[in-house]
């Protein structure tokens, strides 16, 4: 029966009672009421998975990006990196340094060896937000790029969702890898204890670019990310965002840490 139907039935006519027209006109209602329940249940439902499906869709048009290159962390400190190094330069380099490990990174952050930030220049490096400070010691985004990987920042809880922001001027050299010293690098009890990242998705001008899957180990992990930037000083300054979207727990706090990410790129040389 329609709820047509049932106005058409609940119309009183001749012999009709009253309390009879009254129980209609109560169907009546009750039909359109369950009627439009559904109908809106069955939007909702529609509305939920087309939501889902468009997630879906961007999920899967962004690309996941794995290191390309894994590079251990030193054997030595920095301080013995620095005494090294010094001696390298007066000629007294040791004979034998294979007990100091690969030191591509200490090359990479304290060497003078050419690169991309020859040319290259961040503008500004910001946190969603960080770590409080403890002592003399703070956590604030800036110290992602400070080239010193005994510095970080951390930030408050497994920081899901929370993200650094990275600003270029339309004149900076194109980038084409990011490289990730991913967690409390300067020990391994550092390491182990605190949060590391296990996924960071990229944005390229405020929207999303690519997912960086990275491994969980003490290590320096480079990401082929395609050629991003302008190099052209008639262009608006840019900017890379990172955002945390899965992390690796520590054994000891939630707070999750990043020491580096910096980058290497081209339009230098």
């Amino acid at each position: 029966m329609t709820a047509v139907s049932l106005l058409y039935n609940s119309v009183p006519r001749q012999g009709d009672g009253a309390a009879q027209h009254t129980i209609k006109l109560r169907e009546c209602r009750s039909y359109i009421l369950r009627n439009l329940i559904k109908l809106n249940m069955k939007r909702s439902i529609l509305t939920i998975l087309l939501a889902v499906a468009a997630f879906g869709t961007t999920q899967a048009q962004e690309k996941v990006i794995k290191p390309n290159r894994i590079t251990a962390m030193p054997k030595i400190t920095k301080a013995e990196w620095l005494k090294y190094y010094a001696l390298r330069d007066e000629g007294k380099e040791p004979k034998d340094i294979s007990k100091y490990g690969d030191l591509t990174i200490y090359e990479d952050l304290y060497s003078e060896a050419c690169s991309w930030y020859c040319g290259g220049e961040v503008k500004s490096v910001t946190a969603s937000s960080c770590l409080k400070p403890i002592k003399s010691f703070n956590y604030k985004g800036k110290n992602a790029h400070d080239f010193n990987h005994e510095s970080v920042w951390a930030t408050k809880g497994k920081g899901i969702g929370e993200s650094l922001t990275y600003t270029f001027e339309g004149k900076c050299p194109r980038i084409t890898t990011v490289k990730i010293l991913n967690g409390h690098v300067k020990s391994e009890a550092a390491w182990s204890a605190n949060s590391r990242v296990k996924k960071l998705r990229m944005y390229y001008n405020g929207k999303p670019y690519a997912i960086l899957a990275l491994q969980d180990s003490r290590t320096l992990q480079c990401f082929e990310v395609g050629t991003l930037g302008y190099h052209d000083p008639e262009k608006p300054d840019w900017t890379l965002k990172f955002e945390i979207l899965e992390v690796y727990p520590g054994s000891k706090y939630d707070d999750t840490v990043i020491a580096e990410l910096y980058f290497e790129g081209i339009d230098v040389h």
